[in-house]
């Protein structure tokens, strides 16, 4: 067997270098414009339900002089929160055992791959997630994405929640645009005879899954099911990052053993929920929106909502 000369092994070393550089060259162009940020102060934000205003089926006003009413036929079902927008399954004499969604991730308005349209740079948030519990109970068992503007750069991100315990945000990459579809499922009680649950997201269009453990939640009352689009609480609420509408669709809950798409549970159990901001109201009449849920679409599956403005 001929040994090689070191002329031949310096060539044979050149060839495979200019073979790397120009591989890697290659691969770097094609890579997504955008990477995956997520916040990297210590914790992240929380999703949970607060106190709930009576807001009736009349127009209410809003920061941005646009007259939105409810939709509902039943005003006492139409509520406002300092941080939901969206809607809502809620029955007592049932319980919810299974909850699921789609969306697409939603873009940032006015953002780059690399900058958000925010001079002041500071922290907005706009979280879209389906869930059980929440809007009348003190947890809440929940799976979503999120698009922020984190201090000037965009961001998008997946998490689960098990609220009062802290959020938990996936290393998987999350793109605007992205097809997600995400449910909550009751998993039973554990031998402590707590309730437990799975959260399981998947992006369809990057191919990954992203599954909670199955996870006790002391004090879960399997009470409502919930398709939210949300500005969290992080030291107070963030501001509502300024997104394209948020499209639910695929929107069903499993209650009492049967499933039904959300417009499906009848007038008495479905509420809507709109986004008002904290400083308001000056009186118990006007109202100063984030965000409007728009009626549910013709199959009962799905709404859009409206960005209004940011909120404090």
């Amino acid at each position: 067997m001929r040994t090689r000369t070191v002329l031949e092994i310096a060539v044979v070393w050149v060839l495979i270098a200019a073979f790397l550089v120009g591989y890697l060259g290659t691969a770097s162009m094609h890579a997504p414009a955008t990477s995956a940020t997520t916040p990297t102060l210590a914790g992240s934000p929380t999703h949970y339900g607060h106190t709930m205003i009576g807001v009736g089926s009349g127009p209410l006003s809003t920061s941005a002089d646009v007259a939105l009413s409810c939709p509902l036929t039943v005003g006492s079902n139409c509520l406002g929160s300092y941080n939901w927008d969206g809607y809502v399954v809620y029955n007592t004499s049932y319980t919810v055992t299974h909850v699921i969604g789609s969306w697409i991730v939603p873009t940032i308005v006015g953002a780059t791959s690399t900058t958000c349209p925010d001079a002041q740079r500071t922290w907005d948030s706009n979280a879209v997630w389906v869930g059980i519990d929440g809007a009348f109970t003190p947890t809440v068992e929940q799976t979503g994405t999120s698009s922020d503007c984190f201090y000037g750069e965009p961001s998008y991100y997946a998490w689960y929640e098990f609220y009062p315990s802290g959020s938990v945000v996936s290393s998987n990459a999350v793109y605007p645009g992205d097809h997600i579809t995400a449910w909550v499922t009751y998993e039973g009680l554990n031998e402590t005879g707590v309730p437990t649950f799975k959260t399981v997201l998947e992006d369809t269009t990057q191919g990954w899954t992203f599954v909670s453990p199955v996870t006790p939640v002391p004090d879960a009352a399997l009470a409502s099911a919930e398709w939210i689009d949300e500005s969290p609480y992080y030291d107070g609420f963030l501001g509502l990052t300024h997104v394209q509408p948020v499209d639910f669709f695929g929107a069903s809950a499993t209650i009492g053993g049967v499933t039904k798409s959300l417009g499906d549970w009848g007038k008495f159990n479905i509420y809507w929920i709109v986004s008002v901001d904290y400083n308001f109201p000056y009186d118990e009449t006007i109202f100063f929106v984030k965000a409007e849920p728009l009626a549910l679409a013709s199959n009962g599956a799905g709404f859009k909502v409206d960005w209004v403005s940011s909120g404090p």
